[in-house]
């Protein structure tokens, strides 16, 4: 049975082109335009690791993140933010959120991909190119 990933993105193209990326290296993609409605998901399908876009509607990435982390069921599911930003400030958040790694957005999403298997595999991410 392959490992489900959740992708939390508003972008339809975006989330389309990523979920490929990762079905093509054999994971199983849920995919959520929200915060709010990945918490319910993930309370349903409990998947194996969430990769969520930092800016959203409804509820951003960073506390889309704070509430798995916070929640006893889901504190050790590992959390993926990616955004375009990349600003200082940005890494501090992803900290405060608790997220397992930062990626930059980019249109090669081989480096997503990578980072999804060392932590699903239990490797520490390769940091360089990924904007942590």
């Amino acid at each position: 049975m392959s490992q489900t990933v959740l992708l939390v993105d508003d972008s339809v193209t975006q989330s389309f082109a990523l979920k490929l990326a990762l079905q093509r290296a054999g994971y199983r993609v849920l995919t959520a335009p929200d915060g709010r409605t990945a918490l319910k998901m993930i309370t349903a399908e409990t998947p194996d690791l969430v990769v969520a876009d930092v800016i959203m509607p409804m509820m951003d990435g960073y506390e889309l993140c704070r509430q798995i982390k916070d929640a006893p069921t889901t504190a050790q599911t590992p959390v993926i933010l990616m955004s375009g930003l990349g600003e200082t400030h940005d890494q501090y958040w992803r900290k405060h959120a608790g997220a397992d790694l930062y990626v930059a957005k980019s249109a090669d999403a081989s480096k997503l991909v990578k980072a999804v298997e060392d932590l699903l595999t239990g490797k520490a991410p390769d940091a360089e190119g990924l904007g942590t």
